[in-house]
């Protein structure tokens, strides 16, 4: 983050005294130091900054910015959380003031008088099916599925085949499980067999032994289970999540080694145990029991109810895995009570300040016997085949493979060198990726891509667009740009406002003061003395000084942080053009230059995110100081900007008549 001091303010604070004092504490009011009771906080800057991708989420999700949205511009607004970058539907000028006066701003104290120049993202022909793809849902086909609406008859296999093609059957699924109101773009995971089954002999009758009733991987999701947070507090933004393949469902209450109080449930979906008995359950998890062994043991509970009905505690035979990040299998759990009913399970997690464990739970299976021991079986057969990602879209009547898009596969994650199916950044990788797989892109032709992303502790579903240039490479495409906007704090509010007001401080070693006259002498140097035929700028042959800090073109002076109209050092300097000018000819020529020439265009090179806006007239007051031989003397200077980092000169106060014409 960088922070530029425009102008340079007092700050004064004082510590207040207890607020519980009474008239009688000790020391009420230290001898010298009673005018100062009661006195406002001042913390006056002028800074600028630039949104990180997380404070986008973070204005997104602003309670302040939901209500100025409403119903209406409530997606615009949710979309600059999760493209990063405003829009003409949901502008940085309406949006970002209420960041600015929240806690989430690292300078939320700032007083009345400050200005924080914003820098941020913003939309530009962005395409709309960019802008809907990042609201993508999830599912998985599941058994149920390939068993009775693929296979149908008494014998099946968990994939599809060239004879069952998923593109005949994924519509259908999607059709009856999605809610298109949550988004029109789904990426749907199945398996995928290269050969057809063979299922031979008499149809089966149900084995004697027990059959899976329900599973659960955690490997790819947290699947149909749902969070129940009792208590969360507001530094932790999760506690049960999905950590990755290699986590399962994992509950967690550290955020920057620090341990805060939670009590969080994972729910699992309604569970029909009918007509099944010796129910058991079994799953691998693993308990890491930092700072508090048993505290931790005793907090990572597991229980189950009767739908609708109390909860009632399960115990867990067995820890294993506990002393490190192994998993472990839990062993066989009983659930006997409950079988013939529907149930739920959940799975509690608790912490307290200082004292946490992480709990990780994975393949998760209920199994049972059937009471109907001699019923025809629906008989799963093993056939080798390849779980398979793909990206479908809603087109407002059916689902259908989504044209342009792509999604990366567990096993492209693998061969870009990655441990698990996900990436923390899309470059260099996607790009190459997309080389590989569409060697022969037409210019100009776009591909979506979606991708998994792992940040902040989770992983989510990101889509990026590339575009095939004219050398058959792709490379990122980009629909934002980078914009600066000015926004002032009045009256105990921020307020977008373009207009910029700079304040030049005379003397030495005034930072700010020597970056723009220092500028200017360059600018001197390499625009007027250069095609003169200066090759140095300590040369001293023409406007420059052999000092290469200030000039008599116009009268910078990075040294002094003025502008010097003294007449006879200028003539000394360059008596070619001065030795026949009086002095006021000399200061009249240097005031001209330095107003309409050499200034505008420091401006030019410091603030080239300057650009006028529709409706706004954009003003830029710089007050500087100049020297006359006896004073120095402030004056005002205020330039419209009338083109991309183009500055024209409206007024300056050194002129009675305000243009010196």
């Amino acid at each position: 983050m960088k922070t530029i001091y425009i102008r340079t303010f007092i700050v004064a604070g004082l510590c207040a005294a207890a607020a519980s004092c009474g008239e009688n504490s000790w020391n009420n009011h230290l001898n010298g130091f009673e005018e100062f009771v009661d006195q406002p906080f001042s913390n006056q800057q002028a800074i600028e900054y630039t949104l990180s991708d997380d404070e986008y989420s973070k204005i997104a999700s602003n309670a302040t910015n939901k209500a100025l949205a409403g119903d209406e511009g409530s997606e615009a607004l949710a979309q600059v959380g999760t493209l990063h970058r405003f829009s003409a539907a949901a502008p940085a000028s309406e949006y970002v003031p209420a960041f600015l006066a929240s806690t989430d701003f690292p300078y939320y104290t700032l007083s009345d008088g400050s200005s924080v120049k914003v820098t941020y993202q913003v939309a530009v022909a962005e395409p709309e099916e960019l802008v809907e793809a990042a609201k993508v849902q999830k599912y998985t086909i599941s058994e149920d599925f390939y068993r009775d609406d693929v296979w149908g008859g008494e014998d099946y296999i968990t994939a599809f085949t060239p004879l069952m093609p998923a593109a005949d059957y994924v519509p259908v699924a999607l059709g009856d499980f999605i809610d298109t109101e949550k988004g029109t773009y789904c990426i749907v995971s199945y398996n995928e067999a290269q050969t057809e089954p063979v299922f031979g002999g008499d149809q089966p009758v149900q084995p004697a032994g027990p059959v899976e009733i329900f599973a659960e991987s955690f490997t790819e999701s947290l699947g149909a289970f749902t969070m129940d947070d009792v208590i969360m507090p507001e530094a932790l933004t999760f506690v049960w999540s999905w950590g990755g393949a290699n986590y399962g469902a994992k509950a967690s209450a550290f955020k920057d080694n620090v341990s805060y109080a939670t009590e969080s449930w994972l729910i699992s979906p309604e569970i029909d145990l009918a007509g099944y008995t010796d129910v058991t359950l079994a799953f691998e998890h693993v308990v890491n029991k930092f700072p508090d062994a048993e505290f931790a043991k005793a907090n990572c509970t597991l229980w189950a109810r009767e739908s609708g009905a109390a909860w009632k505690q399960v115990t867990i035979p067995e820890y294993t895995g506990n002393d490190s990040w192994t998993f472990g299998n839990s062993g066989d759990i009983k659930l006997d009570a409950f079988a013939g009913k529907k149930i739920q399970l959940g799975f509690k997690y608790v912490s307290e300040d200082g004292k946490s464990g992480t709990w990780e739970v994975k393949n998760l299976k209920i199994t049972g016997v059937s009471g109907a021991a001699k019923a025809p079986a629906r008989i799963k057969a093993n056939v080798p085949y390849t779980a398979v990602n793909a990206v479908y879209h809603f087109d407002g009547s059916e689902w259908a493979p989504a044209t342009g898009f792509t999604v990366l596969q567990n096993s492209d994650y693998t061969d870009m060198g990655q441990k698990y199916a996900n990436l923390s950044v899309a470059e260099p990788y996607l790009s190459r990726w997309l080389d590989l797989k569409y060697p022969y892109g037409v210019v100009d032709d776009t591909k979506y891509v979606y991708w998994q992303q792992y940040k902040g502790g989770a992983t989510n579903y990101v889509c990026s667009a590339y575009i095939c240039g004219e050398d058959g490479k792709w490379t990122p495409a980009s629909y934002v740009e980078t914009e600066t906007s000015q926004f002032v704090r009045n009256n105990g509010k921020w307020l977008y406002n373009p207009n910029v007001k700079i304040y030049l401080e005379a003397g030495k070693s005034q930072p700010l003061s020597s970056l723009y006259y220092q500028t200017i002498v360059d600018w001197v140097f390499e625009n007027i003395c250069r095609p003169l035929g200066d090759t140095n700028i300590k040369s001293g042959l023409f406007y420059v000084t052999s000092y290469g800090n200030n000039e008599y073109y116009s009268g910078a002076s990075a040294y002094q942080g003025n502008v010097d109209l003294r007449p006879s050092p200028a003539r000394a300097q360059y008596p070619a053009e001065y030795g026949s000018m009086t002095d006021d000819e000399i200061v009249e020529l240097e005031k001209n230059r330095f107003v309409y020439e050499t200034l505008p265009a420091a401006l030019a090179i410091l603030n080239p995110d300057a650009k006028p806006l529709d409706g706004v007239e954009v003003l830029y007051t710089i007050t500087f100081a100049a020297y006359n031989g006896t004073t120095t003397d402030y004056y005002d200077v205020i330039y419209e900007v009338t083109a991309p980092a183009e500055f024209t000169a409206v007024s300056c106060t050194w002129w009675e008549n305000g243009t010196g014409k």
